[in-house]
């Protein structure tokens, strides 16, 4: 009688002759694995870089008190929308309007001094430099009631962009001293995503490569491209800098949060491919394990080129229909006999 046993990663084979107590068996090791084809495909060089979105040079404002004063009336909200030039904040600055007005003053009589000596010049009275000595006084006055005046006006907050309210620090009612901050402004319309990425591939980059940008916690990707690359690395991390503009962000992507650009490299066609799965390092090569049709497991080193979406462009003594191992590869020796894993130990039948 004859019978068989199969059993997780090996088959045993036994056989029992007539009256023969000294049967012959045969042990015969066959080690699951996952099989992949090689195939011909076309595969997209791509390279990641992970940073934080921020406002663009300019698209953020920090308004501040020109003048110590009291806060009169805030306008605007934390979340706001608000336009160039909107009013955010009444300053009351008692002060500065009693000096604005006492420099116009003065201002005005400098220019009626200077004025009444022209025309003394013209009656031979005065000399050419008593005039020119009060043209300059008229001069100094009104630039500085003009100073004043404008100085007096930004007591009247105002945004210089357009944009959103990110930060409200001021209340009624509170003084607040000379370059105290009031509000935040900024344009949520344009984001720059600022990352690092390692030299070796900072050299690949150009201005202008289109990259999908995915900022955490918020479905779908933006698009964006390279819109600087830094001029040097640094020395401890071996890293460059790299900004990603994004020029619709939408309300979903925040300043300060973090986001991921992928930036493509260009395309390759008619490469052949694997799963990363496939990949081991055998020694200090990388190799893949070429099943043949006698079920033994072959070492084939490759090189390993672009890596995209789990999958790698490989050169080397493979060709396209070829067979791989996957899952289970590292446990893999060259010329090991391996099976097809199922995912499920089955008894054989017997014969």
């Amino acid at each position: 009688m004859r019978w068989r046993l199969a059993v997780p990663g090996m088959v045993i084979l036994a056989g029992c002759r007539g009256g023969n107590s000294g049967g012959e068996a045969a042990v015969l090791t066959r080690v699951p694995v996952g099989i992949a084809i090689v195939r011909t495909d076309t595969i997209s060089e791509q390279v990641a870089v992970v940073g934080r979105l921020t406002p663009i040079p300019g698209g953020s404002a920090l308004l501040t008190a020109p003048a110590a004063g009291v806060v009169q009336v805030v306008r605007v909200q934390i979340g706001q929308v608000v336009q160039a030039g909107q009013l955010l904040v009444d300053l009351e600055i008692p002060e500065l309007a009693s000096s604005a007005r006492e420099l116009r003053a003065a201002a005005e009589i400098a220019e009626r001094d200077a004025k009444r000596q022209q025309e003394l010049l013209r009656e031979g009275i005065a000399s050419e430099k008593q005039v020119e000595e009060k043209m300059a006084a008229a001069t100094a006055g009104r630039s500085a009631a003009d100073a004043a005046e404008q100085l007096l006006a930004r007591a009247s907050v105002r945004s210089p962009i357009a944009g959103a309210v990110q930060r409200v620090a001021a209340h009624p009612g509170e003084r607040v001293e000379a370059g105290a901050a009031l509000v935040e402004v900024i344009n949520r319309n344009i984001l720059d995503l600022i990352g690092s990425i390692p030299s070796s591939q900072l050299s690949r980059l150009r201005i202008g490569q289109p990259a999908l940008v995915t900022a955490e916690g918020v479905p779908g990707s933006r698009r964006g491209e390279v819109r600087a690359i830094a001029p040097a690395v640094d020395s401890l991390s071996n890293a460059g800098q790299v900004v990603v503009r994004v020029s619709s962000p939408g309300e979903a992507f925040r300043a300060g949060a973090g986001a991921t650009a992928t930036i493509s490299l260009g395309t390759k066609r008619g490469v052949r491919v694997v799963p990363d799965s496939a990949l081991v390092l055998v020694g200090a090569t990388m190799s893949v394990f070429v099943i043949g049709p006698d079920s033994l497991a072959r070492v084939v080193p490759v090189r390993v080129g672009v890596r995209e979406g789990g999958r790698a462009e490989v050169e080397g003594a493979l060709s396209a229909g070829d067979r791989v191992a996957t899952t289970g590869a590292y446990g893999l020796a060259d010329g090991m006999r391996v099976v097809a894993d199922t995912g499920t130990a089955k008894p054989a039948e017997p014969e």
